[in-house]
């Protein structure tokens, strides 16, 4: 299973210095960037405007726009598109306007494409023509916005329900699971048939971040 460190700061300072302990490790190929704007919660960010600035290394990275309107933030991306190694944009769907939009946008972009839905948001809150487009589907094990909360085992129940979905729609999406990921439950995700896990503070916290590291890999 891929492992997505987790950059959710405030300061191209503090999201460079996680940046260089993550480029330090093969096993990390790619990082996901938290985008957010004090409206979809209370909590504000680096913006994709920061990016630039950013020393990424090797690395590549998703950015995860946890935003009023993301398709705004899509546009700012593009402004800054040849400076930022971007794979794929990922966006929560509750405060989208369009989902068409924002797939089509990013998709012109060359990028791969993701939707994000929060812990009790419904995957029926994904449009089905949405579902015929996507390159990632995202499951919040927390509410989103936040690092350092539990992981809530309901996601469970939503990844056994997104793989009858992805037979029915004979898709093959990479399903990435979102917060609160301790090492224990790797094995489970792993078996349900998640392909990525985003880890922030379970990384970051830790008093060894090498151990840290080869306990979600193993």
């Amino acid at each position: 299973m891929n492992l997505y460190p987790s950059i959710l700061e405030p300061s191209i300072e503090a999201a460079q210095h996680e940046i260089v302990w993550a480029a330090g490790f093969d096993q990390i190929r790619t990082l996901q960037i938290d985008i957010i704007d004090g409206q979809f919660v209370d909590n504000v960010t680096i913006t994709p405007s920061d990016l630039p600035a950013i020393d990424f290394d090797d690395l590549a990275c998703d950015l995860h726009l946890m935003t009023e309107e993301p398709l705004d933030y899509v546009f700012e991306l593009i402004e800054h598109k040849e400076s930022i190694p971007t794979r794929a944009v990922i966006a929560q769907i509750e405060r989208m306007s369009s989902q068409s939009s924002f797939i089509e946008t990013v998709k012109k972009n060359n990028w791969q494409v993701g939707l994000s839905l929060d812990l009790f948001s419904p995957l029926e809150s994904i449009d089905e023509d949405s579902w015929r487009q996507l390159d990632i589907v995202q499951l919040m094990a927390i509410e989103a916005g936040f690092q350092g909360q539990d992981f809530n085992d309901h996601v469970y129940e939503k990844i056994t329900e997104l793989n009858h979905l992805e037979k029915l729609y004979g898709r093959d999406w990479e399903v990435i699971i979102d917060g609160g990921i301790k090492p224990k439950h790797v094995p489970l995700l792993s078996a349900a048939g998640v392909e990525g896990m985003v880890v922030g503070s379970g990384l970051w916290q830790a008093d060894d971040l090498q151990e840290a590291v080869s306990k979600y890999l193993l």
